[in-house]
């Protein structure tokens, strides 16, 4: 399964690649660090997942994720923030993002996301995964 890491953070993504370079049967196709990188690497690789950021330095990761949806691109978009608001959450959900994670707090779940999505049949919109509310 191919993923594209989309972060304008070097160490971010060195931190995702280590950790999904775990998973058997994962290879991370390319990284992205702006949205104009990650048009293009999701257009050429064609990428099972993308791990997707929302802020970058030429624009806004849910800009990415509707030319992905309007496209009809197949693939799964696991949204992974540090501005992880409900009003985020909602508008990333609707754009057909298979999930929304916060970075602090829920790093580590992108990998058990990725395995799940390995497993899973690729159909845009299906099984959205939203954090889990805070208490």
């Amino acid at each position: 399964m191919k993923v594209v890491i989309v972060d304008d953070s070097a160490e971010i993504r060195e931190r995702l690649t280590a950790m999904l370079g775990e998973i058997p049967g994962v290879e991370i196709a390319g990284q992205a660090a702006t949205v104009a990188e990650s048009i293009s690497a999701v257009h050429l690789l064609k990428p099972d997942v993308v791990i997707l950021d929302l802020r970058l330095p030429d624009g806004n990761g849910l800009d990415v994720l509707r030319l992905i949806q309007r496209e009809q691109i197949q693939t799964r978009v696991i949204v992974l923030t540090n501005y992880a608001y409900p009003q985020y959450e909602k508008r990333v959900i609707v754009a057909g993002a298979y999930a929304f994670l916060n970075k602090a707090r829920d790093f580590i779940r992108v990998a058990d996301l990725v395995r799940s999505a390995a497993t899973q049949a690729l159909f845009p919109g299906s099984a959205k995964i939203a954090e889990e509310p805070v208490s």
